[in-house]
């Protein structure tokens, strides 16, 4: 996250409560100073919800879920980052652009703002028309097609007269020109130049984006008229508010009970949305008059992970399930294929045969790999092949190879060994570098290519759970100028003493210099083996009660970090929040953390805060936990140099790293 975004995340916090907007989407009641309720992103019936109102936090304690205002819109809504800053930035007031203003930004914005006050005052006109007298005829399409009324009321269905003028008429008294209105697709313009409502004698179905805004129409025609060649549907073209490949329908009312179920029912068409919702199917949407595409897929796999497609059992339906199967399979998504018989719709399905008749459709679907391999297994082997080549080089994900790659052997019939001798070097030269080394940055210390802390320096710093050279910023810079600093000799090698990586011990002045590869004692420079890294032997729990203590407590970091907390730290998440802390502070720390980091904090900020004796009795004994703990850590390194040296044949070496050993333990007898 930029600086500027963080300024605004900042200002939306502060105009938007996270309470205030939770409750749009679901209910909520205080209890004990927190509001809790049903969890939106997962079924249940005891509320695990909570929200931490003056932090801005919310955490559900089932299924984890975690986050801030921000994250809340983002997972509840299925939008990006960037989308979801830009609809509360809009909400709230606050101007995205106002620390580099851009014209032609602002520009598109206020287009924006015009659309989507025009296609709220057509919403508005099209539903006061299907209340009056000459709504008659829509209103008893709409009693055939036994559409209850709660379905009409919530899915906003209107209706569109047969007349040329009627919608440009309820805009130019809203003060919109014709022009407007062809601009933003709800009227249209002729080769003469005539402009006229682009839907007549239609039912309308509201076409909404995540926010609940309008943005697009759908029209059915109700009464055809043999002498005019008319689609039984059209749809809003594509305008500065809606692009049709990017939205479903219905996909608004469906959001909470995809999220709670991670299951969506996908189909082709309005009325198919509409009995579905109306039968208790309330986690079904639609595709928006063009195949399925991967925008579409994206926006459903924010709220779900599996998906199940209902097509029509033609031919076209067929192929457009296997196109459907092949992107979705391609996200790491499931899904399933329900393919409806022959001259079946599922809104006739369901008002014939009820919801048992769809019920056996939807248990004997078909898994989506499965469907495709049954119709791919009808081509020709050739085709065959290109088409697992094609499948699986569309994967968005390559880790995902592995796991087809399996299933697709067996399924078709290939051998599985040539089938990966095939694919994985195609895959390697398609693939970027994921590790490019940052410039100055050397493979001797810091962090391996996968975040994952090394100690990758021998010797007596070299304990477990110690991580030397910790560099980096702000942060860590305390912590890396007291440990390389030295001490003098007779002197425990605490956190903030020791030689450095890449130095040796001076027997005589108790002080690292040059090189640790060799060991001087008086004149004598003789190489010794290096010693294999002790590897940690703390367990996680230790690392997360740290952290948890740092997390309740940020005020006492100087302390933790005094006693050696910071050296327990080995997940690169546990010390990118360490570090945060460190740098931020309590206050905004959660605006640089993301992943699991963020989610630990939230988690242990929602606890009910502790008593000062509290406080000071839980400090007492975490402190000493770190001091046993530090004293057991540097025996064991101090003990794995000394076996190391002696076989290099040092017995002066020895003698010294056992005065040290027994200084360091404040006891000549430990228990090393």
């Amino acid at each position: 996250m930029s600086a500027r975004d963080q300024s605004v995340v900042r200002e939306i916090k502060a105009r938007l409560n996270l309470a205030d907007l939770a409750r749009r989407y679901m209910e909520l009641r205080q209890v004990s100073g927190r509001w809790k309720g049903l969890c939106p992103f997962h079924q249940e019936k005891t509320p695990s919800f909570s929200i931490n109102e003056q932090e801005g936090f919310y955490y559900c304690f089932g299924c984890h879920a975690s986050g801030d205002l921000i994250d809340f819109y983002c997972r509840v809504n299925g939008l990006e980052f960037r989308e979801a800053l830009e609809q509360l930035a809009e909400e709230a007031g606050v101007e995205l652009q106002e620390y580099r203003p851009d014209p032609k930004v602002q520009l598109e914005r206020g287009l924006r703002r015009q659309c989507l006050h025009m296609y709220a005052v057509a919403r508005d006109h099209f539903r006061d028309n299907l209340a009056r007298p000459d709504g008659e005829d829509c209103r008893k399409y709409i009693e055939r097609r036994a559409l209850a009324p709660h379905i009409v009321e919530s899915f906003e269905l209107g209706w569109a007269p047969d007349a040329w003028q009627s919608l440009s008429d309820a805009l130019r008294r809203e003060e919109y020109s014709p022009e407007q209105g062809v601009e933003a697709g709800l009227l249209s313009r002729n080769e003469r130049g005539r402009i006229f409502d682009r839907f007549r004698g239609r039912l309308i179905f509201p076409i909404k984006d995540l926010s609940g805004q309008v943005i697009a129409f759908g029209g059915r025609i109700i009464i055809a008229d043999p002498e005019k060649e008319q689609a039984k549907y059209i749809n809003s073209s594509d305008t500065p508010i809606y692009k049709k490949g990017e939205h479903l329908y219905g996909l608004f009312q469906a959001r909470r009970a995809i999220s709670a179920r991670r299951r969506a029912l996908l189909t082709e068409g309005y009325m198919d949305v509409l009995s579905l919702h109306q039968y208790g199917y309330d986690n079904a949407c639609g595709v928006l008059g063009t195949a399925l595409t991967p925008e579409q897929v994206k926006r459903l796999g924010g709220f779900c992970s599996s998906i199940d497609l209902i097509f029509d059992g033609d031919e076209a339906g067929r192929k457009a399930a296997l196109k459907s199967c092949e992107m979705i399979l391609g996200r790491g998504m499931q899904c399933r294929v329900v393919l409806m018989p022959e001259g079946e719709d599922v809104d006739s399905l369901l008002q014939r045969d009820g919801t048992g008749a769809f019920e056996q459709l939807l248990n004997s679907a078909p898994d989506g790999l499965d469907y495709c391999m049954g119709v791919v297994a009808q081509l020709a082997p050739r085709e065959v092949l290109d088409w697992v080549k094609r499948f699986l080089d569309s994967l968005a994900q390559p880790e995902l190879c592995s796991f087809y790659i399996s299933r697709l052997a067996s399924g078709l019939g290939l051998d599985e060994t040539e089938l990966r001798a095939t694919i994985a070097p195609a895959r390697r030269t398609q693939q970027p570098q994921r590790y490019a080394q940052k410039p100055g940055q050397g493979t001797g210390h810091g962090h391996a290519p996968g975040g994952n802390p090394v100690s990758a320096r021998y010797g007596m710093e070299n304990g477990p759970g110690w991580h030397p050279d910790r560099t980096g910023g702000a942060a860590g810079a305390g912590y890396n100028q007291g440990y390389q600093s030295g001490r003098q000799s007779g002197q425990p090698f605490g956190p903030k003493s020791g030689p450095k990586s890449g130095q040796k011990y001076d027997q005589n002045s108790g002080r690292a210099s040059g090189g640790y590869g060799t060991y001087r004692s008086k004149d004598r420079r003789t190489p010794y083996p290096q010693p294999p890294a002790v590897r940690p032997s703390l367990a996680v729990p230790l690392e997360e009660t740290v952290l948890q203590f740092l997390v309740r407590h940020p005020h006492l970091q100087a302390v933790l970090e005094e006693h050696g907390g910071r050296e327990l730290l080995q997940s690169p998440w546990a010390e990118r929040l360490w570090e945060a802390v460190v740098e931020h502070g309590a206050g905004d720390v959660a605006l640089y953390l993301t992943g699991k980091e963020k989610e630990f904090w939230i988690r242990h900020r929602m606890e009910t805060s502790m008593p000062a004796e509290k406080e000071q009795e839980e400090l007492h004994d975490v402190c000493g936990f770190l001091d046993r703990n530090r004293r057991q850590q540097q025996g064991q390194s101090l003990v794995a140099a000394m076996r190391h040296m002696k076989q290099g044949g040092e017995p002066d070496a020895d003698l010294e790293l056992l005065r040290v050993l027994n200084e360091s333990l404040g006891r000549s007898n430990g228990e090393y």
